[in-house]
């Protein structure tokens, strides 16, 4: 399983550490490089130096050498040597040549200009580098201008010099940089591992709150909302939509609570019925008055924990469910033959409003079993002496048939958003036989099922239904 508390750390880890690694390598090269460059180019100032010291006057060349000022080329402390050759002899060498077995330094003849540097074993068993050049030596004469530039030729000679000297320390600086970088390596990418890590967690710790919070939700107890002690901008949005959440789902856990409780009420007064019935037909066993009424009243009883049951079978199967809405069905006729069903002379058609007889793609037996639904509903919550109106629109997307009656009981507008809920009644005490608050709750999933807005408002004492059908296509027939 993906974790991206793991995946964050070791990316970054990975990252950060090539970029540091590659920081590092880039900088141990350069400062290698910038440490060998900068002792070769003291070989070289050193045998440029040393070139200074030679002159020629005619075929004679002086080497004009103190160790005064030079005493690397004297003492035994970290030794240097220097030789010189003049036509392949040995013209001049430094003193501390002398103070050992090998005398003499390897001789090779540089081309004019460059210089050869090699690395060779010192005289004094030292581990060293050598810098070979050849030059011409400063000629000394009297003669001066275009004569001496002319007699220059005739009278130069070329030198060889060898410079040596050791480079333990150069390779102790090395190996202190290589040695460096080896254990920044090492301890660099554990540094920012461990820094990572705790940046990470501590980065995603409002994430392990939230967790913790959300954890200690229980729909059992009082409703709580999540929050942080300490708000986080991009954990704002989700907390909003994990309390809109909570607030449906606690809003869904009460209905279905209360729904609970209903259907135990409304099933336990026929049960009860029953019971006594029975209790009461063997404790009076022949008694003419109780059997003449037990079959009549047992059968009515079974109806209706029948009709109860159904109508539950009916909401949760077609709840979230979408019906086929391939049917032709022609809402005129339709809605006629369930007002004739009714046989009341209350019910009042008003089709003005549409421009003709509508007839439209969906599902005839939600459509007939929802009208049905709403008329009876009409009917049995108006006054006995009130008209239901049953009206009908057309617009270009929908067809809208609006149920609208005078109510017989005071209704509040807190009323209208239950009034879809199963086996709500506003008669708290449940008073009705006959009714058991299924038939708004099954109109409301049936609606939905054929892609239908279903709504109720409150007008001037009356109470509206709207049911609006969309026709895929609208056929009209004048």
């Amino acid at each position: 399983m993906k974790s991206i508390r793991k995946t964050l750390t070791r990316r970054l880890s990975v990252a950060i550490s090539l970029l540091v690694v590659s920081v590092l390598l880039a900088a141990d090269i350069a400062v290698d490089t910038w440490v060998q460059n900068e002792f070769n180019r003291a070989m070289r100032d050193k045998i440029g130096l040393l070139e200074t010291l030679v002159n020629e006057q005619k075929s004679a060349a002086n080497f004009e050498f103190s160790g005064e000022y030079l005493p690397e080329f004297e003492g035994t402390a970290e030794p240097e040597y220097f030789q010189l050759w003049r036509d392949g002899k040995v013209f001049e060498k430094s003193p501390t040549l002398n103070l050992y077995t090998v005398t003499t330094l390897p001789y090779k003849v540089p081309d004019d200009g460059a210089v050869i540097l090699e690395d060779i074993l010192l005289p004094d068993g030292r581990v060293g580098r050598v810098a070979y050049a050849r030059f011409a030596p400063h000629l000394e004469t009297e003669l001066s201008g275009n004569v001496a530039q002319r007699a220059l030729p005739k009278y130069r000679t070329n030198i060889v010099l060898a410079y040596a000297t050791s480079i333990d320390k150069l390779n102790y600086y090395l190996w202190f940089i290589d040695v460096s970088f080896i254990l920044a390596l090492i301890i660099v990418p554990l540094m920012v591992r461990f820094t990572v890590k705790n940046t990470v967690s501590y980065a995603l710790a409002p994430l392990d709150a939230l967790n913790n919070e959300i954890r200690t939700v229980r729909f059992s107890g009082e409703k709580r909302l999540v929050a942080l002690r300490e708000p986080v901008n991009e954990l704002n949005p989700i907390i909003d939509s994990l309390n809109h959440f909570i607030e449906q789902n606690y809003s869904l856990y009460l209905r279905e609570k209360r729904l609970t409780s209903d259907i135990a009420h409304e099933l336990k007064t026929p049960v009860t019925e029953l019971i006594n019935m029975a209790e009461v037909a063997i404790k009076f066993p022949g008694e003419k008055l109780v059997e003449s009424s037990f079959k009549a009243d047992t059968l009515k009883i079974g109806v209706r924990m029948k009709s109860i049951i159904s109508s539950l079978m009916i909401t949760h199967k077609y709840s979230y469910q979408k019906l086929d809405c391939n049917e032709e069905v022609a809402i005129a006729t339709t809605l006629n033959t369930i007002v004739n069903a009714q046989h009341s002379d209350r019910i009042v058609l008003d089709f003005n409003k549409a421009a003709g007889l509508p007839t439209i793609h969906s599902n005839i037996f939600a459509i007939e079993s929802i009208c049905n639904n709403l008329v009876a509903n009409a009917i049995q919550y108006s006054p006995p002496d009130s008209t239901v109106t049953i009206s009908l629109s057309i617009d270009t997307d929908a067809v809208t048939i609006e149920f609208s009656n005078l109510t017989s009981c005071e209704l509040a507008p807190a009323d209208l958003s239950q009034m879809f809920d199963p086996l709500w009644q506003k008669d708290k005490s449940r008073t009705s036989a006959g009714n058991f608050g299924l038939g708004l709750s099954i109109v409301n999933v049936l609606a939905d099922a054929i892609y239908a807005q279903l709504d109720v408002a409150l007008q001037d004492g009356w109470i509206v239904f709207s049911l609006s059908l969309p026709h895929k296509p609208l056929k009209l027939t004048t």
